[in-house]
């Protein structure tokens, strides 16, 4: 009895030998760098770098877009608010302003331009409640130049 106990046990140690010969094969192909698990998480890790990559330079490219967007709009508005000027004045006086410069390749520090028949007819006009109208659309304008 004790010998068929003994042939068991030395069965039931070569059975788990061979199981755990068999277990470390696959672990050992699984943890290859060139395919199996190992690859596919070195392909990932590649895949990683360069979506976070394009991420960073699609981030750049936006923001310079916006940037000069801003800009444009900020002229867009400069330039909405000198031509509410002009059209108050000329229904106010009557008579046509002088030509605006709106070339923008060389712009000024100031609107001297705009000074001189803005501050004329605001000078110029006797009604007060007008006058009060031509300084609220001047002061629109600088905020906008402003901003």
């Amino acid at each position: 009895m004790g010998l068929i106990a003994d042939v068991l046990l030395i069965a039931g140690a070569l059975g788990a030998a061979l199981y755990c010969m068999i277990l470390a094969r696959r672990i050992k192909s699984l943890s290859k760098l060139d395919s199996g698990l190992g690859g596919a998480i070195s392909a990932l890790s590649k895949q990683v770098d360069e979506m976070r990559a394009s991420v960073k330079t699609a981030t750049q490219i936006s923001g310079s877009s916006m940037k000069d967007l801003m800009e444009v709009t900020g002229r867009a508005e400069i330039a909405a608010g000198r031509l509410e000027l002009l059209l108050s004045t000329v229904h106010e006086r009557g008579k046509p302003p002088k030509p605006v410069n709106l070339d923008r390749s060389k712009e000024p520090e100031s609107l001297p331009d705009m000074e001189d028949p803005l501050l004329n007819a605001i000078e110029e006009e006797t009604d007060s409640s007008a006058r009060a109208e031509l300084l609220n659309a001047l002061q629109h304008v600088m905020t906008a130049v402003k901003k």
